[in-house]
C-alpha cells in the first residue's frame, strides 16, 4: 500500500466577495453575468458606464473603491487612458489579497508593478492570457509564482465562435458588395 496522497486542491468560496471590472461594454457585461450567477458583488468602472436591467452592479470612478475588491478583473480596451492602469502607485489602494485578472490587453497591467505587488502579497494570485510582451518570455518573473496562471488569449478560438463570427463577417461582407438600397 503506496503512502502517497492525492493533494487536494482547496479555493475559496465567492459567495459574498466583491469583484471590481474594469470595463463594461459586451464582454465586461458577460463577465459581470457570470460573476453576479456566483453571488458576488461587483463594482464597474466604465467611462461610458450605463445600468443594465438584469445586472445589479455599482459603478465608480477609478481607482475608487479598489479596497473592497477581492477580485481584479480587467476586460476593458487598450487606450490612453487604460494603458498603464495596474501600476506601482495602484498597489497601496488594492485590498490584500486581491485576485487580479488580465483577459484584455497586456499593456493594461505593469507586469513589474505586479511582480511586486505578488512578492508583497498584495497580489494573492494572477490569471492573464494577455501580456506586455507576447508572447510571455520564458525569462518573465511572473513565471516564477506557483499562484499564477499563465495562458494564451485565444478564448475565442472554438469551432462555434469561429463559425459564428465568420457568418457574421459574410453577412456583413454581403450587405457591403449590395451596396445602398434605393426606398
Amino acid at each position: 500500500r503506496s503512502s502517497f496522497a492525492w493533494p487536494k486542491p482547496s479555493g475559496i468560496s465567492t459567495t459574498g466577495k466583491k469583484a471590481a471590472v474594469v470595463g463594461f461594454g459586451d464582454i465586461g457585461r458577460a463577465t459581470v453575468k457570470r460573476l453576479l450567477a456566483f453571488d458576488v458583488d461587483v463594482i464597474a468602472y466604465d467611462p461610458a458606464f450605463s445600468p443594465v436591467d438584469g445586472l445589479a452592479v455599482e459603478h465608480a470612478s477609478w481607482p475608487d473603491r479598489l479596497d473592497e475588491a477581492d477580485y481584479l478583473i480587467f476586460v476593458c480596451p487598450l487606450n490612453g487612458h487604460t494603458r498603464g492602469m495596474f501600476s506601482e502607485e495602484l498597489l497601496p489602494s488594492l485590498k490584500p489579497g486581491v485576485r487580479v485578472i488580465n483577459v484584455s490587453r497586456g499593456a493594461i497591467v505593469e507586469e513589474a508593478a505586479l511582480v511586486k505587488g505578488l512578492e508583497r502579497k498584495i497580489v494573492h494570485s494572477a490569471a492573464f492570457d494577455v501580456y506586455e510582451n507576447e508572447p510571455l518570455p520564458k525569462d518573465s518573473p511572473l513565471r516564477a509564482f506557483d499562484r499564477c496562471i499563465l495562458g494564451s488569449h485565444n478564448g475565442s478560438n472554438t469551432v462555434d465562435a469561429v463559425r459564428r463570427v465568420s457568418a457574421i463577417a459574410i453577412e456583413k461582407l454581403a450587405e457591403y458588395l449590395a451596396g445602398p438600397r434605393d426606398s
